[in-house]
């Protein structure tokens, strides 16, 4: 099938989803692509083809942390073959926040693309951002006072400050740690925080900083093939991500398909602050263990087919095992007795395996002027997650160039086996546990609108404001000192993100 020459508005749209699902089924993301945040890059990808070094582990979820890229205007990104192009140049920032105190997020990337005269392209991105806020720790509200450590800390007791040269001294070190040098000569760290009855228990204390740099080639091999390569690095304060990806394209059916596959290979370093602590062992004891590693293979398999000279789907299927550390080193469990009363706190333990399946069907369908673009995606691991996301874009275009785009999105997930809001102490004897929220069932909606207005040949500027909720349950059965407590208060924030294209 052929598309008619007199289409030229349509099949213009067309071509340039084409490049947008053919980029978006071949190209990987980066372990750095990500934020709590929403991504601020031209093409959109599939989420399942992130890495789990893609998303900060202290955000509330996997899901909370994506939000679809903003289809750009798409005229702008088709070029003429065989001639080579300036440089494309996508800047932006983004600024996330949620409610109650907790996570906010500032970040800045800018992501360089030259096209070539043989069709070859490279494309080079730096993102840098900073986190800070309270992030939730596992344990329970409870209807009295908590007292928690920070990561770095060592003792749940504060110490006492001495007044005479004699006794054990104390001091304040540059980040605000107390610490305790006692007769001994061994320290003591404290920088506890309590949380106040009836509150989620949360670390105020959090912060950390990330910068990634990712580079990617893509050339042609013949006339209807395209291999594309690439690398990326990341690093924050207890985590680092080197991850390399290679992926074929080829087209037939006089270019009116395409098949792809591709591989991504990741390998991370955890380190967490004050240590890695022992699995199941009591909070209270501090006992930590040295750095941990991790390993990522995805493979992905995709079609992308033109249906009609204004339809064009996209069907992609990917597996992503990891192997190796996958606990979170700051989250904790409450051990209650049978009434509920706060007994203690354990650390989480998690399989050391997980392997996860990912279905993706999107779809382009062109009108004169305007495009809808409507995705789905199901999710299923071996940790007995299911998720289905159904995602929703209406790119409205002005005849001055000028367009908005609102933008629905559902998101529905299960809980993991080993998910447990609680332990009871004497209970059956479990091998892996967690409390973390992003682990727990939940359904979560976000609703936005993005504006964008050309400023020159190529150029342009665009806003996009996103509101997201996340609701979930508490569990069947609470014991009665939890009665009358919100045990998951669920998530609400808001995304806030500003970008400015242009060509040199």
């Amino acid at each position: 099938m052929q598309l008619n020459t007199k289409d030229r508005g349509v099949r213009k749209q067309l071509a340039a989803a084409v490049f947008t699902l053919l980029g978006a089924s071949i190209g990987h993301a980066d372990p750095a692509a990500t934020n709590p945040q929403g991504e601020l890059k031209s093409l959109k990808v599939d989420p399942a083809l992130l890495g789990p070094g893609a998303v900060p582990r202290q955000v509330p979820s996997e899901e909370a942390t994506y939000s679809s890229a903003p289809m750009s205007s798409l005229p702008a990104i088709v070029a003429a073959s065989g001639t080579e192009q300036p440089w494309q140049a996508d800047t932006g920032f983004l600024y996330y926040k949620e409610g109650d105190g907790r996570i906010q997020t500032l970040e800045a990337v800018i992501n360089l693309k030259k096209v070539y005269a043989d069709d070859s392209n490279l494309n080079v991105k730096l993102t840098v951002d900073a986190l800070t806020g309270g992030s939730p720790n596992g344990a329970m509200p409870s209807k009295t006072v908590q007292t928690f450590s920070t990561p770095s800390g060592n003792s749940l007791v504060a110490p006492v400050v001495s007044a005479t040269p004699s006794q054990p001294q104390t001091y304040t070190t540059p980040s605000g740690s107390v610490v305790t040098i006692g007769s001994n000569g061994q320290a003591v760290h404290s920088t506890l925080y309590t949380v106040a009855p009836g509150k989620l228990p949360i670390d105020s204390t959090f912060q950390d900083q990330r910068i990634a740099l990712s580079l990617g080639k893509e050339q042609a091999l013949g006339t209807a093939n395209r291999l594309s390569y690439g690398g990326a690095f990341s690093h924050e304060r207890d985590f680092m991500s080197a991850s390399g990806n290679v992926a074929i394209a080829s087209d037939f059916n006089d270019k009116n398909t395409t098949l792809s596959a591709g591989l991504n290979l990741e390998a991370d370093s955890i380190r967490p602050i004050g240590g890695a602590p022992v699995p199941w062992s009591d909070y209270g004891q501090f006992l930590k263990q040295g750095n941990k590693s991790k390993r990522v293979e995805d493979v992905l398999l995709g079609v992308t087919q033109i249906m009609s000279r204004r339809w064009i789907t996209q069907l992609n299927y990917s597996v992503d095992a990891s192997s190796g550390y996958q606990n979170d080193p700051y989250k904790i469990l409450s051990l209650l007795d049978a009434t509920g009363g706060q007994v203690g706190y354990l650390y989480e333990n998690r399989p050391e395996k997980r392997t996860r399946r990912s279905l993706y069907w999107d779809n382009k369908f062109a009108f004169d002027h305007d495009v809808v673009e409507l995705s789905y995606r199901h999710m299923t691991d071996d940790w007995g997650i299911t998720s289905n996301t159904v995602d929703l874009h209406y790119h409205w275009s002005f005849l001055d160039g000028s367009y908005l785009e609102p933008h629905v999105r559902h998101y529905t997930q299960t809980a993991a086996d080993f998910y447990r809001f609680f332990l009871i102490q004497g209970g059956p004897s479990l091998t892996y546990a967690s409390a973390d929220p992003r682990l727990a069932a939940f359904n979560a909606n976000t609703i936005g609108i993005k504006f964008g207005v050309p400023t020159g040949s190529g150029s342009e500027v665009s806003f996009r404001v996103e509101r997201y909720i996340q609701k979930g349950n508490g569990p069947a059965t609470v014991p009665t000192q939890l009665q009358g407590l919100d045990l998951y208060p669920g998530l609400k924030s808001w995304i806030v993100q500003g970008g400015l294209r242009f060509s040199f």
